[in-house]
């Protein structure tokens, strides 16, 4: 009977398209020591030279939430804006300050294809907006400084997606 009761749910949860996540895979990059490295160096070298201690871009996620499982696909959606927004791929002042940009550029790329496709309900997410409007908010005075703040926190970005995004059958 109880087989019967979960089959059910599955099969619901399939013809709702809600079950999605159920299949989503771990992208290989959040589990190599070569970009966690190349990704430290490179915030660590953008947190020299950020002067605003006070401020944080990114929303804080608490071990709790960090297991709920919209959690991955809102961090995913914020990786999304950063790619688009912050580590453009033919910013050249950027690779200039940041050497292993291009490494973490398209490692990242390849956490967000892989994830993206599981995360189409997350776009508009409160958490995603909110980090949208404080980019944008801290970028009217220096977007410059505000890029510097958003690759100097893209270890926190990659950590949240690191524990919140395990694979799923």
């Amino acid at each position: 009977m109880k087989f019967l009761t979960l089959l059910a749910v599955m099969c619901w949860c399939f013809v709702r398209g809600q079950a999605m996540h159920l299949m989503r895979p771990r992208p290989k990059p959040l589990d190599s020591p070569v970009t966690w490295n190349d990704l430290y160096v490179m915030t660590e070298h953008a947190q020299k030279d950020d002067k605003d201690h006070e401020t944080r871009l990114l929303p804080v996620f608490s071990e709790v939430m960090l297991n709920e499982e919209d959690t991955c696909c809102i961090n995913t959606m914020i990786l999304d804006y950063y790619l688009n927004h912050i580590l453009h791929a033919d910013d050249h002042e950027h690779v200039d300050k940041y050497p292993q940009i291009r490494f973490v550029r398209s490692d990242l790329h390849r956490v967000a294809k892989v994830l993206k496709p599981y995360c189409s309900d997350s776009a508009e997410h409160v958490q995603v907006r909110e980090y949208k409007e404080r980019f944008s908010a801290f970028g009217r005075n220096s977007l410059t400084l505000a890029r510097n703040k958003a690759v100097g926190e893209a270890i926190i970005l990659f950590h949240y997606l690191f524990e919140s995004c395990s694979a799923r059958m």
